[in-house]
């Protein structure tokens, strides 16, 4: 894993935070799309939807492997 796909995992990690804490969507969303799409494809994250204020909010969320992993390569 590059740093590049590293930081994916970051912003996904911070959106999921940011949503919990601030109650707004939880989702990533990016314009790197092939490359968020090649890390679903090795299971670290996965895409998803949510209807938020009627509108439907998609992009990327962390899977428990995609955590599991980011977690534990944080310092």
């Amino acid at each position: 894993m590059d740093k590049k796909d590293f930081a994916l995992l970051e912003r996904a990690f911070e959106a999921e935070v940011r949503g919990a804490i601030q109650k707004c969507p939880r989702l990533m969303q990016t314009k790197a799309t092939a490359r968020a799409d090649s890390m679903v494809a090795d299971g670290l994250l996965a895409k998803a939807a949510e209807m938020w204020n009627g509108v439907l909010v998609e992009g990327y969320e962390l899977t428990h492997a995609g955590r599991l992993f980011y977690c534990a390569t944080c310092d």
